[in-house]
C-alpha cells in the first residue's frame, strides 16, 4: 500500500511539472468596479524585463458576465518604456460574442473568460520596468458586465 502511494505521488508530481508553462513572463488581472468600468479608469501593469534578446507574445485577459450588452469591446493599450517614453498606443477590438449571440469565452455559468492575443514576436529594447495601461475605448462612459481586465506576456515558444 505504501509503494502505491509513493508511485501515485510521483506520478502527480511529474504531471504537474510537465504541465507547467515556463514561458509565462507575466500574467496579472485587475478587478473592475462592479458598478461599471468608467472611461476614466485605467488599468496599469508594471512588468520587469531583464532579457532583451528573447521574443515575447502579448495577450489581453478579459472576464465578462453575460450581462455585458455588446458583442465586442474596444481597448486602448499604451506601452511605456523604462525611460518614460511612450512607445506605442494600440487600439484592440476584442470579439466576445458570435453573431448568433453565443459567448466566445470559456465558462459554463454567467462569467466568461477570454484571452486575446494582440502582439507577437516583440523584442524589448531596454531592460527595466515597462508600464502598460489599458483603458476601455468604447463610446459608453461606463461599461457594465466587465469583471476583470488583465495582461498576459510570455516568451515566444521555440520549436
Amino acid at each position: 500500500m505504501k509503494n502505491r502511494l509513493i508511485i501515485l505521488f510521483a506520478l502527480i508530481l511529474s504531471l504537474s511539472i510537465i504541465s507547467c508553462n515556463n514561458n509565462i513572463v507575466y500574467d496579472e488581472n485587475i478587478k473592475i468596479n462592479e458598478n461599471g468600468w468608467n472611461k476614466s479608469e485605467i488599468a496599469e501593469f508594471e512588468v520587469e524585463i531583464n532579457d532583451t534578446l528573447r521574443l515575447y507574445n502579448f495577450a489581453i485577459n478579459l472576464r465578462n458576465t453575460i450581462d455585458y450588452p455588446k458583442s465586442n469591446i474596444y481597448l486602448f493599450v499604451k506601452t511605456i518604456y523604462p525611460d518614460g517614453s511612450l512607445t506605442r498606443r494600440d487600439t484592440i477590438e476584442c470579439i466576445i460574442a458570435y453573431p448568433d449571440g453565443k459567448w466566445t469565452g470559456k465558462g459554463s455559468g454567467r462569467i466568461k473568460d477570454n484571452r486575446f492575443w494582440f502582439t507577437q514576436n516583440v523584442v524589448f529594447p531596454l531592460k527595466g520596468k515597462y508600464r502598460f495601461e489599458i483603458e476601455q475605448a468604447t463610446r459608453d462612459t461606463s461599461l457594465i458586465g466587465i469583471k476583470n481586465i488583465g495582461l498576459h506576456i510570455e516568451y515566444r515558444k521555440t520549436i
